[in-house]
């Protein structure tokens, strides 16, 4: 070999040599959209503003804040957390623009906390045609637990038909409750009929029932309340969002019209209810029955309340149950990702979840269940009852936990949630 050629051979070794050397000390470009060496990219749609903006547009912030304070603290195995979010007015057309914005745009890793219903129903599809993970969809709707469809979807609160057979076990069992005329108002869509399928699955029926659409919680509810008074209805179970509930509540004390009620664990946060009814809201609020999954917001004993309640104030965020479940769903997300490893991608995020959710630590006190057979999240509830000072205090020490079937009803069970991790880092 001529003196020329020996040097070139020598040249292109000593280059390929080099080019694994650089190849080895930078870490290889994600696979996966959204990942890169430095950081995770995190969709989100929800109503920032419009008319079911009140208390849900605090949702997004909470998350976020969350992830700022983690990644102040080091992000999640050295990279930090990027949330994106996009306001969709809860208008099913814009949720379809605003996801196809985070994912060709923003290219994000995954959705996560995507509000409603109806918003959601129109982009679950192609959420999971293309592979991306959604993660705790933030609804109560049962339709989204179902891996066999929808293998990439994660709710996280209990269902609406878990919720409604926890009331009805409740009402069954309480002497005071079991005997008045029971009636039901209800949001049209899939809202109320996980309601009604709950109470159907237990033989619960309703001396009437009465509706609203979604978008009419913005006008009071005149002829509704109208027709409950007159059906002499005692106890009303509400299945709405928190807006509606205060046009229920003021319209019903106008009428005169006072009977006992259980509103959903979404509709009856004080703060948003203030928003409407003033000073009103503690008076009209007092006795009120609500199940709730997670540690009362006033028991700052509760070693969450009090770390996720500094977070809220550390980012100057208003301290009501919005903000307590963003930060709270956030800080299971981070558990998440971080137990899916450095080597981070869609399908390990998704394994992640459905092998190791019993061990993500939260502020709910019911336990969580996401295997491959069953994207269920939380579980059950407990019962609790508003004070003259706008508190939810909780009525029960066990829980009533239950599945989403037509059939069975909810269980008493107990269940003591693990401590949160130090400082509420992943």
């Amino acid at each position: 070999m001529s003196v020329s050629k020996r040097l070139v051979t020598r040249v292109a070794a000593l280059t390929a040599a080099g080019g694994l050397a650089l190849a080895t000390a930078v870490p290889a470009e994600a696979a996966d959209p959204g990942v890169s060496a430095k950081e995770i990219v995190i969709g989100m749609t929800t109503p920032l503003t419009g008319p079911a903006s009140p208390g849900y547009k605090d949702i997004a912030p909470a998350a976020k804040a969350y992830f700022d304070y983690v990644n102040a603290n080091g992000g999640i195995n050295g990279r930090k957390i990027r949330l994106v979010v996009k306001d969709d007015q809860y208008n099913p057309a814009k949720t379809k623009s605003a996801t196809s914005e985070l994912i060709l745009r923003d290219k994000i890793f995954a959705m996560f906390g995507a509000l409603g219903t109806p918003t959601h129903s129109a982009v679950i599809s192609d959420l999971n045609r293309r592979g991306i993970p959604d993660i705790f969809v933030n609804t109560g709707s049962s339709n989204f637990d179902n891996p066999r469809t929808y293998p990439m979807t994660f709710p996280y609160f209990p269902s609406y038909v878990v919720e409604a057979k926890a009331m009805a076990a409740y009402i069954q069992g309480d002497s005071s409750l079991s005997g008045k005329k029971r009636c039901l108002f209800y949001q049209d869509g899939e809202f109320g009929e996980n309601a009604m399928k709950g109470f159907s699955a237990v033989g619960m029926g309703f001396e009437t029932t009465v509706s609203y659409f979604s978008g009419q919680q913005v006008a009071p509810f005149t002829s509704q309340v109208t027709n409950l008074k007159s059906s002499g209805c005692e106890l009303v179970i509400f299945f709405g969002v928190t807006s509606a509930t205060a046009q229920l509540l003021g319209t019903s004390a106008k009428a005169g019209f006072r009977p006992t009620w259980m509103i959903t664990s979404v509709g009856s946060d004080p703060t948003v209810l203030s928003g409407s009814l003033g000073a009103a809201t503690n008076t009209l609020l007092n006795g009120v029955y609500s199940p709730s999954f997670l540690a009362p917001i006033q028991d700052t004993g509760n070693p969450y309340v009090s770390q996720m309640k500094v977070i809220a104030t550390k980012y100057k965020l208003p301290w009501n149950f919005y903000t307590y479940y963003g930060i709270n769903t956030a800080y299971v997300l981070a558990q998440a990702l971080k137990q899916a490893g450095p080597n981070l991608t869609r399908q390990g995020i998704v394994n992640t979840l459905q092998t190791k959710a019993s061990s993500l630590r939260s502020a709910a006190v019911v336990p969580m269940l996401v295997s491959s057979r069953a994207h269920q999240g939380l579980t059950g509830y407990y019962m609790g009852q508003y004070n003259g000072t706008g508190e939810l205090e909780r009525l029960t020490s066990y829980i009533l936990t239950a599945n989403s079937a037509s059939t069975g009803g909810a269980k008493q069970r107990t269940f003591k949630p693990a401590a949160p991790t130090r400082k509420l880092l992943p």
